[in-house]
Order: structure tokens, then C-alpha cells, then sequence
């Protein structure tokens, strides 16, 4: 009869000690420091709350505060102006200390400040310089559990806020394990950009380890830092296996969802930009580093894919060609799966044109419109075709003059050559044979040439559009530039990159634009891309269903002094595309 209130006292005792185990765990659970308040759900708010008031949050001061009160003392900084202060027992013993983040026009500080008597003692944890156009600093100070404290710094900048974040450690000397920096926008990456830190144990072995949410617009790449004896390491598993996830759903769905699978695949490239080094354009930083060293990346590959074939399907072909400008680099190398999987579709887009045979010509020809309704085919044997009649007539070497001249008459483009410094075009006199060269691009690797490389470039690469009084116009694929060079052809400052739409120099001598830069040609493997430079830079494409039928590679292109005809050297045919 005794033994039931036995157990029912040994069941009491099992729930108070159950109680205790859990009252003593909720220090480890995640404590958000982020950017701006994530919203949490309303059914973890209750918990995620309970976890942060246990630490108290910093107090922030206003402009020109040189003085911070820490226990019964005052620190008076020596430089600057405190943004913020967190009271926190750094080194165990009475009375309590603080961390002060100050900031002067050139440097950002963090600061342990621990009284000794009626002073307090100081030294600096870590700095960082502030570049010349942020101003405004403000901060704040937030202890994320019992051994780490998180200090945010941000800077209103000329393109947009800069935020830095230290994660330091508690202690009488505290260590920063980790400093995250945010960038402004920048011409590459536009996409919002938003942190929050998360401090938990993720592998159950005692020590707090940190993830750090990066949501890139809507795409969350959590980073975490796993606390080691040796300090704290990084998983390289991110960001590539949130991006992988995400490239492959959007492979998936391609035919299914082609807006969705599109949407999936640039948040992938917002993410790879916004993020890795490799992409030259990172706004995330960690320790002062520029970006995420992600070295290859299969999962941006794959996107790219998706999104250029997205883009084709949709008629968006010069976007199509500016995202596969990114093949070039040695990050986002694609599969023959994926090259396949765009190749179809260029072949499978809308196109409205037509085309006839006016020549053959086996060799590779330089091709150029005289006037509207002649055709200029300089190859092994030079003549002009009259295209009304079909008529040719053989020209002398005197008749034929290089397309790409310049205002005066007096120097032309001979070629673009490709070497170990880039692109270059090759510039000399019309009758003579000396020749200099004039930049073009240079190599994106930066990698020194293991080989000597002297080449010339082909249709597909960098081409010298034509010659205008301002300079050479250059085009690659969508990129469209302006090289400036003098009376003599010499080069005259830096290549001018052009934006969509912006009025183009003229009037330009050339054979693959308008002399007025409203029209000009882009040659692609699969069909020839004419685009509407005034128009806001749309393109129309330009494929016959018989293009395969027609065999050899695309050689030469030319467009019509109006605009309204091609002429194209495919193979050793010679023929005029009208639309």
C-alpha cells in the first residue's frame, strides 16, 4: 500500500530533474544578431525571446560621446567617438567591464575596457580603416551566449550601407574569431543583402559554434564556423550545396515551370556574385578578405545553363549571350549536358529570316557593304557582287580598301590578334605594311602566359566594329566599347565601356554596324544576331531553318549601310540574309 506514493514521489523527482536538464540547455539555444530584425514565426518567438533576454543589449551614444562610464569609473577615449558600449564581466572578478566600438573618420574600433581602482584599463581587440566615403557610423553590442559577443558597425556609403560585423570572444583579453563584412551595391551585384547571427551547438560537442544567415534577396546561405580546439573553422560545404540544391531544382523544372526555373537559376548567379571571390564582384567579406574563396563551381554552371536557355526560349537573346559570357571563367565551366542543353535551344528560337547563296569563296573572306546594293568580298580573288543583279566584277588591290578605317583615310584595322596581354588590334597604315597594336581587353585571370600566344582572334571573340572620330568601337558578344586613339592611330586612355542605349559615336566607319551605331551584328555558332542598339539593345535573331544544312562554321558577317540585309560566309558559301 506504501509503495504508490513512492513512485508517485519517484515520478515527481524524475520530472523536477528532467526540468533541471532542460532549464540548463536553454542558454544553447540560437540567439539572432543580424542586419535588421528577422521576424521570427510567432510559435518560436516565445523561446527565442526567453534566450535573448538573458543577455542585454548595448547602449548606443550620439555624436561626439568621448566619454563611457564602465562600473563606477569612466573611460575618455583617446581617439574618436564611442558609438556603443556593452557592460559584460570579461574577466570573472568585480566589478563589471565593457566592450566600446568607437569610430573617427578613418578607423573603426573595438575596445575592452576593464576598471582597475578609479581608472579602467583599455586595449584595442581589433580595427579596421573606414574608406573616405562612408560617414555616419552607428553600432551595436549584443552578447550571443556565454563565451561569444557579436559587434555590428555599419556606414552610410556612397552606393549604400557597409556593415561589419566582429564576433568576438569573453574573455579578460577577447579575441576576435571572426570579422564579416557586407558591401555596398556594386555594378555586378544589386540584389539586398541582409546578415543575422545564430550562435548553437551543431554538433553536440559542448562548445558554441556560430551560423551566419547571408540571405542574398530571397536565397538563405547559411554559413557556419565550427568551434575547434585550434579555434574556429569554417564549413566549405557552403555556399556551394545551397546553390547546387537550388541549380538542380531549377534543371528539374525547366520545362515545367520555365519563369520559376529562370527565377531559381539568377538567384543562384546573385548568390555566386554576391558571395565568391572568383566572381570579381563579392560584397561579402571575412577577416578583411574580398569575397569567399569558392574556387569551381558546378552548381553556378549548371544555372547558367538554366538561365541562358530560359532566356533564349523567352527571346531574350542578348541577355542570353551576356550570362554566357560566363562560360569563359574558370569558376563556372559548364558540362557537355548543360552546353548541350543550351545549344538546342538556340537552335530552336524564334527567328524570321531567309537567305540566298551570291558567292562562294573557299578561303576566309573579309566581308563589307560599299553602298546598300553592292557587296564587297575581299578573299583570294577581290570583287564586288551588285546583289540587285547577281553581277560580280573582279578588283584590283588598289579597289579594295579595309572596311574599319579611320575619319582621315589615312590608317585602318588590319585584324585583332590574340596574345598573352589580351586582345589587340592590329593598326597600320592603308598602303603601307608597318603595323602597331592597340589594347583591346585584357586576360581576366591575370595569369602570366605559360605559352606565347599570337593568333588571330576569331569571329566569335572580340572584333573591331568600326573606326569613329572618338576612337575604335569594339564589341564581344552584349559588351560594346569605345577605345580612344589619336590622329595616328595610337592609343589615347582607357577603353570606355558602354551602356545599353547611351548614344554611340558617329558616324562609324565599319563593316558590322550602321555608320549612325543604330544596327550591328553579333555572330553566334548557331544563327547571327542583329542587335537594336537605340531600341534599348534588343536583338532580333537571325537563323534560316536550313543553317545546319549549309556546312563549315561562320567566317565573316557584314551589315547593309540601312540596316535591312546580312551577308555571312558560312563554310565556303557566301550568302545574303534578309528578314
Amino acid at each position: 500500500m506504501n509503495a504508490c506514493p513512492s513512485q508517485r514521489w519517484g515520478a515527481a523527482l524524475v520530472l523536477l530533474l528532467a526540468g533541471a536538464i532542460v532549464s540548463g540547455c536553454s542558454g544553447r539555444k540560437q540567439v539572432p544578431f543580424g542586419l535588421q530584425d528577422s521576424g521570427a514565426p510567432a510559435e518560436a518567438a516565445t523561446e527565442t525571446e526567453e534566450a535573448a533576454t538573458e543577455f542585454p543589449a548595448s547602449t548606443a551614444f550620439g555624436p561626439n560621446q568621448v566619454e563611457v562610464g564602465v562600473a563606477e569609473s569612466t573611460l575618455v577615449l583617446q581617439a574618436g567617438y564611442a558609438l556603443a558600449a556593452l557592460e559584460i564581466d570579461l574577466d570573472g572578478h568585480e566589478p563589471t567591464d565593457a566592450l566600446v566600438v568607437s569610430a573617427d573618420p578613418q578607423t573603426a574600433r573595438l575596445q575592452a575596457a576593464l576598471p582597475r581602482g578609479l581608472d579602467v584599463t583599455a586595449h584595442n581587440v581589433d580595427s579596421f580603416l573606414v574608406p573616405s566615403d562612408c560617414i555616419e557610423p552607428s553600432a551595436e553590442i549584443r552578447q550571443l551566449s556565454t563565451s561569444l559577443v557579436g559587434a555590428r558597425v555599419t556606414h552610410s556609403c556612397e552606393t549604400g550601407p557597409r556593415t561589419n560585423v566582429w564576433l568576438a570572444t569573453i574573455e579578460a583579453q577577447p579575441r576576435v574569431r571572426e570579422r564579416i563584412t557586407v558591401l555596398p551595391p556594386n555594378e555586378r551585384s544589386k540584389t539586398p543583402i541582409d546578415l543575422e547571427l545564430l550562435v548553437e551547438d551543431q554538433d553536440a560537442d559542448g562548445y558554441d559554434d556560430v551560423i551566419a544567415n547571408v540571405r542574398i534577396g530571397e536565397t538563405l546561405v547559411p554559413l557556419a564556423w565550427l568551434n575547434r580546439p585550434g579555434g574556429f573553422a569554417r564549413d566549405a560545404s557552403q555556399p556551394e550545396a545551397t546553390l547546387q540544391a537550388l541549380a538542380d531544382s531549377a534543371w528539374a523544372s525547366l520545362d515545367a515551370d520555365l519563369r520559376g526555373a529562370q527565377q531559381r537559376a539568377l538567384a543562384v548567379l546573385d548568390a555566386f556574385v554576391a558571395l565568391c571571390r572568383e566572381s570579381g564582384a563579392a560584397r561579402i567579406g571575412l577577416s578583411g578578405t574580398h569575397g569567399i574563396q569558392c574556387q569551381r563551381s558546378p552548381a553556378t554552371a549548371r544555372a547558367l545553363s538554366v538561365a541562358i536557355t530560359a532566356a533564349v526560349r523567352r527571346g531574350n537573346f542578348v541577355r542570353a549571350l551576356e550570362l554566357q559570357r560566363w562560360w569563359d571563367g574558370a569558376a563556372t565551366q559548364p558540362t557537355p549536358e548543360e552546353r548541350a542543353l543550351t545549344q538546342t535551344a538556340w537552335r530552336k528560337a524564334k527567328a524570321t529570316a531567309s537567305w540566298r547563296t551570291v558567292s562562294r569563296e573557299a578561303t576566309p573572306a573579309s566581308l563589307y557593304f560599299r553602298d546598300t546594293d553592292t557587296l564587297i568580298v575581299d578573299g583570294r580573288a577581290p570583287r564586288a557582287i551588285q546583289l540587285s543583279s547577281g553581277a560580280e566584277s573582279r578588283l584590283s588591290e588598289a579597289e579594295v580598301l579595309p572596311p574599319v578605317r579611320d575619319p582621315g583615310g589615312r590608317f585602318a584595322v588590319r585584324g585583332v590578334r590574340v596574345t598573352c596581354v589580351g586582345f589587340e588590334a592590329e593598326v597600320g597604315p592603308i598602303r603601307g605594311k608597318q603595323t602597331h597594336r592597340v589594347p583591346i581587353e585584357r586576360p581576366t585571370s591575370g595569369a602570366p602566359c605559360r605559352t606565347p600566344v599570337d593568333r588571330p582572334a576569331s569571329v566569335f571573340d572580340w572584333a573591331v566594329l568600326g573606326w569613329a572620330p572618338q576612337g575604335l568601337v569594339v564589341a564581344s558578344g552584349d559588351l560594346l566599347k569605345v577605345v580612344p586613339v589619336n590622329a595616328f592611330g595610337k592609343p589615347a586612355g582607357n577603353p570606355i565601356e558602354l551602356r545599353t542605349g547611351s548614344p554611340l559615336p558617329a558616324p562609324i566607319r565599319g563593316a558590322r554596324i550602321t555608320p549612325d551605331g543604330s544596327r550591328y551584328v553579333i555572330p553566334h555558332p548557331e544563327g547571327v544576331l542583329l542587335r537594336e542598339w537605340r531600341g534599348g539593345g534588343t536583338g532580333l535573331w537571325l537563323r534560316p531553318p536550313d543553317w545546319n544544312s549549309v556546312p563549315g562554321e561562320l567566317r565573316s558577317v557584314a551589315i547593309s549601310p540601312d540596316g535591312k540585309r546580312v551577308a555571312v560566309q558560312k563554310g565556303t558559301e557566301i550568302r545574303l540574309l534578309s528578314w
